[in-house]
């Protein structure tokens, strides 16, 4: 009877776990699009100061939201309505390029390429873009551009060094890029 009866707390505790979990994720969404809202009626009234909107990104970020987080990482890196802050933009980049976001995987690159927020490394930013051509399907735009920045981050590198980087993503995700 007892461990019936823990076992019963224990499924209810989890299930309201669960539960949580999943307002927390709606609660970002909520906020995410609250703050695309801001931003869309902003811009068409020629307004720029995006602090209102950054505040709903801040709150759906602090929940996990993807696309809040890739737009504080864009706001920083811009200095929009926050100071400019590159190594703070890298960071948001990373944060949601960890999660299989092209555009981040993309954005964090062409940092690591030229060496503004975070520290110059061709070699990773190459990584980045093989793995985000991975990540971005069929979708010839975004193809065509990560190819773009791949030609030009392969001639920061020697053969070698192209090399190790192709094997290494290859071994990751089995398959040749």
């Amino acid at each position: 009877m007892v461990l019936i009866l823990t076992l019963g707390l224990i499924l209810l505790v989890l299930a309201s776990a669960g539960k949580l979990h999943a307002e927390d994720h709606s609660k970002g969404q909520m906020r995410y699009r609250t703050g695309l809202k801001l931003l869309k009626d902003q811009s068409q009234n020629g307004i720029t100061d995006h602090a209102k909107d950054n505040i709903w990104f801040s709150m759906a970020a602090h929940d996990g939201h993807e696309g809040a987080l890739f737009h504080l990482g864009a706001s920083y890196e811009k200095g929009q309505s926050v100071e400019k802050g590159l190594r703070l933009s890298a960071h948001f980049y990373c944060l949601v390029a960890t999660r299989h976001h092209v555009a981040a995987q993309y954005n964090l690159a062409v940092m690591m390429a030229s060496g503004k927020g975070v520290k110059h490394d061709p070699g990773k930013a190459l990584t980045l873009i093989l793995i985000a051509k991975r990540n971005t399907g069929l979708k010839p735009n975004a193809r065509l551009r990560l190819n773009q920045f791949q030609t030009a981050t392969k001639g920061m590198l020697n053969n070698a060094q192209i090399s190790s980087t192709k094997w290494q993503v290859e071994k990751l995700f089995g398959t040749r890029i």
